[in-house]
């Protein structure tokens, strides 16, 4: 079982052979992602997605899959279709937080640290630190 905002979902025991199943494949994308396995859980997470293309949650965790692979445009490309579906999904403004710090933007880094706390998730205070360093702003 994978517990995901809340929600519990499981990976059932036919796993993806209902290929109609855009849960399955999205379950086991992101329990190939969770097991390092990047590209596989890319490949997953978009059949999820030509299923259901308004899958906010799927659009998120291949944005995290693709970050994992350094592959940034891309990360913030699934990333922000993930919010533009899912406004309140917290998390993805924190991930596209840390892709901006990497860039050196900073005020899109404090744009989404805004929102993502404004939405009740408080941003790890470490990365606050490095980022008041960085853009040499408090706030």
């Amino acid at each position: 079982m994978i517990a995901l905002s809340g929600t519990i979902i499981g990976l059932g025991a036919q796993g993806c052979k209902d290929s109609k199943n855009a849960g399955a494949y999205y379950n086991q994308g992101v329990a190939r992602l969770e097991k390092g396995e990047s590209d596989a859980a890319i490949s997953d997470l978009t059949k999820a997605i030509k299923m259901r293309p308004r899958f906010a949650m799927a659009h998120f965790y291949r944005g995290r899959a693709y970050f994992r692979k350094g592959e940034h445009d891309k990360s913030l490309s699934d990333l922000t279709e993930a919010i533009e579906l899912d406004p309140a999904l917290a998390v993805a403004y924190g991930e596209r937080a840390v892709i901006h710090f990497i860039r050196k933007e900073y005020d899109k880094v404090w744009e989404n640290i805004y929102k993502q706390e404004s939405l009740g998730l408080q941003a790890n205070p470490g990365f606050l630190k490095a980022l008041r360093e960085a853009s040499g702003r408090q706030k």
